[in-house]
């Protein structure tokens, strides 16, 4: 990440990132401790933890992206209180029933990529092979058309083959997660 690029954990697979001009929040999950997301197939999981903000404390943002449509990665807090005109991009799948809701979604295949355009910036969004979960979890709910994201910050005069990978930051929320939402200043009061 370059000078004043962050990531700030909000919770789960939920963080956002500031990348340049860009601001971006991944999988928005924003249930409270106790409350159930529901993964489909009668399964469910309860929240262990508060997010560190609410989705009214979020910065603009420029894009969501959504590795997959289940509760724990969009949840019913997320359907009814994120801005539906932010463009989402995420699977054919998940687009389709984001699309019913109102949400500006956008579908990427394995390997399509969509470009954000902010002044002399671009970022780049490239949609890459995930497997959900271990192999024990696709026997009880189905594999999920999941996508690891990576992407690529390219101001003007940037050379477009050094992409900046964003893959790796959802391994940095998982390691958080065990820890629980980083609060005060070190992330909601640290959003612009």
């Amino acid at each position: 990440m370059t000078n004043g690029d962050r990531l700030h954990f909000v919770g789960t697979a939920t963080t956002v990132m500031s990348l340049g001009s860009f601001t971006l929040l991944t999988d928005p999950n924003f249930l409270h401790r106790g409350q159930r997301a529901y993964l489909g197939w009668g399964l469910s999981s309860r929240r262990l933890t508060d997010p560190a903000i609410e989705p009214e404390a979020l910065p603009a943002l420029d894009a969501v992206l959504l590795s997959h449509l289940h509760g724990d990665h969009f949840d019913r807090v997320s359907r009814a209180r994120l801005d539906r005109s932010t463009p989402v991009l995420s699977t054919p799948h998940a687009v389709r029933r984001l699309g019913s809701w109102g949400f500006d979604a956008r579908a990427l295949e394995t390997w399509d990529q969509h470009v954000l355009d902010k002044g002399a910036e671009q970022l780049r969004v490239t949609a890459v092979p995930a497997v959900h979960a271990g192999a024990a979890a696709h026997g009880h709910h189905g594999r999920a058309d999941g996508r690891r994201l990576r992407g690529a910050l390219t101001p003007e005069g940037r050379r477009p083959g050094a992409p900046r990978r964003l893959h790796r930051l959802p391994v940095a929320a998982r390691r958080l997660r065990r820890t629980g939402p980083i609060r005060g200043s070190r992330c909601g009061a640290a959003l612009p």
